[in-house]
């Protein structure tokens, strides 16, 4: 089991990022001010509805659900920034309300219709949301630092969904390190995050300017690169997997550009058996990857 203390893998973020404003609606008047909670209780609601936090822009997309957020508080609790409860389930939520806090979270509690505001009316928000810090990437040269192998090189795809699935596959092949475009490219967001399965947890993140350099970077840095198209003159089964290799993938619609495929050391291709020409970019993802941690494994032997 990896330690998740292991500060080399734990993920960073950004605690300086300003909180969202708390709005809190001004006592009756006309209503004696409540009493302070006995030792050991939580406060009772404070957010409802109308006053309620709405996040505003890529904010939108929370996480939502009681295990994909025990499994991020579990793993990763400074990365919240703000945790949401319903009213009513301090108790049933009393470990996670105290993670965030260490971590330096805020929590607040809302009801039904405030929570369903939050993270959207058909989603099932089972009563606890969170608003995730902003995530802090490593740079390419403290990746390549301690040379991990195979390194996977993301350029153009822009579906955070198929992003956290493309790391959910690699880090289930072995791979501990992607690096991510910063142009036309999903990040390291709550939709990311939450269909990576907690994959991201273990990944060493970076993000990168111009593609074509740092897949010179990474020829200097002594990998091999293979970009994944259909076509490629080089079969994902013949492909000398004892090199240090880098694995480049593509846009979900067009794939790996013209410029980058010139730039890379092998156009690797994964051949098709049916009707259909390409494999979704997490599932072409998969099968390469874990071709190459079975070949590796087989030369063990």
């Amino acid at each position: 089991m990896r330690d998740f203390r292991d500060k080399s893998r734990t993920p960073r973020f950004n605690r300086n990022a300003p909180h969202p404003p708390r709005r809190n609606s001004p006592a009756s008047p006309t209503k004696p001010a409540a009493a302070p909670p006995p030792a050991r209780e939580y406060r009772r609601a404070d957010t409802n509805e109308r006053d309620i936090h709405r996040p505003s822009g890529n904010d939108r997309e929370i996480v939502y659900g009681v295990e994909p957020i025990r499994e991020l508080v579990a793993a990763a609790p400074a990365s919240i920034r703000v945790l949401y409860v319903k009213s009513g389930d301090e108790r049933r939520f009393s470990a996670e309300i105290d993670l965030v806090r260490t971590g330096g979270g805020r929590v607040e509690f809302a009801d039904d219709a405030g929570l369903e505001r939050l993270a959207g009316p058909a989603a099932r928000h089972q009563g606890i949301a969170a608003l995730m810090r902003e995530y802090e990437y490593m740079t390419l040269e403290q990746i390549l630092a301690d040379q991990p192998d195979p390194i996977v090189l993301v350029d153009g795809v822009t579906d955070p969904r198929n992003l956290g699935a493309l790391m959910r596959s690699a880090e289930g092949a072995g791979v501990s390190a992607i690096v991510i475009a910063k142009d036309r490219t999903a990040g390291i967001t709550p939709a990311a995050v939450k269909s990576s399965a907690g994959a991201w947890i273990h990944l060493k993140i970076a993000r990168c300017g111009n593609v074509a350099r740092t897949i010179e970077q990474l020829k200097e840095a002594g990998y091999w690169t293979a970009a994944l198209a259909p076509g490629g003159e080089t079969s994902i089964y013949t492909l000398d997997t004892s090199r240090k290799l880098a694995i480049i993938v593509g846009s979900e619609g067009r794939g790996v550009r013209d410029i980058v495929k010139k730039g890379a050391d092998f156009v690797v291709d994964i051949p098709m058996r049916g009707k259909v020409g390409s494999l979704n970019v997490s599932v072409a993802a998969a099968v390469a990857l874990f071709e190459i941690a079975r070949r590796r494994s087989a030369a063990k032997v």
